[in-house]
């Protein structure tokens, strides 16, 4: 095998060590009671949905989680279909995803003014989905898709509910620094892990978790 290859599959399950423990770390470990984590997969959208996929198939992630449930924007239909296409391949005829949609805060070019509202719905709709899915886990890249749900975890956290653990993995075409998402994660302390694939994004950023390069 290649030492480029060997290095990329290194680095994707380096990806899915940091998930799973971030999910028995953040609650008590007694409530898995030996079963894989629960878990809740945000789909950005194009390359970012190819890169969580990617992470998903080849880490080897499922031997350690169960994904409950995909969450991708409502004006996505590409995610939603390649969630489900990704399940058959893994399961066979049995493999039917469940995909749940949301609203997005922001669309591109959108006016400040008139995100408040759409920014409130989307965070309503996370809250319900989060309460009825009941991850252990919340993994998530990409755009600001994942913001809701990332906040409605910590929504129950404040409340003192039982909560998940997040984890946002930064796309690998960001080699010096983070997307906006990530920063907002980063710098407002939202997720438990944020990971990066660059060892320059690492040095700017050093509370991030540096997992090697796995595009």
């Amino acid at each position: 095998m290649p030492p480029r290859s060997l290095l990329a599959l290194l680095a994707l399950a380096n990806v899915a060590l940091w998930i799973a423990r971030a999910a028995t770390r953040a609650f008590d470990k007694s409530a898995l009671r030996g079963r894989r984590a629960r878990a809740l997969v945000v789909l950005g959208s194009g390359g970012h949905t190819a890169e969580m996929l990617r992470i998903l198939r080849d880490a080897r992630t499922l031997d350690r989680l169960d994904v409950a449930a995909y969450v991708v924007a409502s004006t996505d239909a590409r995610s939603a279909d390649r969630a489900l296409t990704f399940e058959r391949s893994r399961r066979g005829a049995r493999g039917e995803a469940r995909v749940l949609t949301i609203g997005r805060a922001r669309e591109v070019g959108q006016r400040w003014t008139t995100s408040a509202a759409t920014t409130a719905r989307a965070c309503a709709a996370a809250i319900a989905i989060v309460a009825r899915v009941k991850p252990d886990v919340v993994i998530c890249n990409g755009p600001g898709t994942c913001v809701p749900i990332v906040l409605a975890a910590m929504a129950r956290r404040a409340l003192g509910w039982r909560t998940p653990a997040t984890v946002f993995v930064e796309s690998a075409c960001r080699a010096r620094t983070l997307s906006l998402t990530g920063k907002i994660f980063y710098h407002l302390r939202c997720v438990d892990r944020v990971c990066v694939m660059w060892e320059r994004a690492h040095a700017a950023y050093p509370r991030s978790t540096f997992v090697g390069r796995a595009m």
